[in-house]
């Protein structure tokens, strides 16, 4: 492995987003010599692609392009905090989609489409790299779903249909307690005794606060939002559109063990067993004992980092 050396100042980039109104923030990691390949990490719901420094600072270490962005509604891509949580009710999905698309066009611009092109994705950023590899799946060397999970199809459709028919009846911009409780507010009702609301994004209660304390983390999904991500969990369970995912991609499942997200390892092995079945020819997974959801983040991350290294460094091989 290579030596760790001082971090690495990320490049800021903006571009416009599919959505034709958004201006969207991202950032590219730069190693200092020779690239071995690109990294592109989708963030997930509620947070922002900074909050990824230390894994991209570690893959830049080792050689590799990272970069990443913020999605529409959340971070430094809104326009003010009164868009953050808000994604349009009709073809969000898309949107987060598409600007992934987008940033993997300007990457491989700039640097070389002959490098190998990895994408990253954790939790909502997991679902929107499902969907994405059934539409642009061609020439990536390999994706890590992180952190994901398998929703019954009647589920989404369900909570789909409630964030359209509240959407029509109060706006899309308006939020619903309802639709939070049985969504990502349902989480924190899966761990034991919590500290706080947000524990079950990990037990690594100094993540938790940190999480907290930043303004950019925890915020409410508009019906817009909750739209988007249930559209984005529907598609996602969908086996004929995952029959379109080029067959030869490598696919790594990583998640805790304890993640309410992935059902404590269930919902991630329904997912991995949809890719099988759709035809995908290498599927991993690796589910990490005592980890919730931000794997990253957990006080025995670097496990994780070293895996999915490893993991890169042997598709690259082959």
């Amino acid at each position: 492995m290579a030596e760790t050396t001082k971090p690495i100042a990320p490049m800021e980039i903006e571009f416009p987003s599919w959505d034709g109104t958004s201006t969207i923030h991202a950032l590219i990691w730069q190693p200092a010599g020779t690239p071995r390949g690109i990294v592109q990490l989708i963030h997930g719901m509620s947070e922002h692609i900074e909050r990824y420094e230390s894994f991209a600072q570690f893959l830049a270490a080792h050689g590799f392009i990272v970069c990443g962005h913020d999605h529409i509604g959340h971070g430094h891509s809104v326009s003010s905090t009164d868009e953050l949580g808000h994604m349009p009710v009709e073809r969000g999905a898309d949107v987060l989609v598409e600007d992934v698309d987008t940033l993997r066009a300007i990457v491989s611009r700039a640097f070389s489409d002959d490098l190998p092109y990895f994408i990253f994705g954790h939790s909502m950023g997991s679902f929107t790299l499902r969907v994405y590899l059934t539409r642009h799946g061609e020439g990536l060397a390999g994706a890590i779903l992180c952190g994901t999970g398998h929703k019954p199809k009647v589920v989404s459709l369900a909570g789909n249909a409630l964030a359209h028919l509240g959407a029509k009846v109060r706006g899309e911009r308006e939020k619903s307690e309802l639709i939070h409780a049985m969504a990502d507010g349902a989480f924190s009702r899966a761990i034991d005794d919590p500290r706080t609301e947000f524990d079950w994004i990990s037990a690594n209660q100094d993540n938790v606060d940190d999480y907290i304390a930043d303004d950019l983390n925890g915020f409410p999904f508009t019906l817009g939002g909750y739209a988007s991500l249930t559209r984005l969990t529907l598609l996602a369970a969908s086996l004929e559109l995952a029959k379109r995912i080029p067959n030869d991609v490598p696919l790594l499942f990583i998640a805790g063990a304890k993640d309410p997200v992935g059902e404590n390892g269930r919902g991630v092995t329904a997912a991995a067993d949809l890719m099988r079945r759709a035809g995908a020819e290498d599927v991993e997974i690796i589910l990490y004992d005592g980890m919730r959801h931000e794997i990253l983040n957990e006080k025995d991350a670097q496990l994780v980092f070293d895996d999915v290294l490893a993991w890169i460094e042997a598709v690259i091989a082959l």
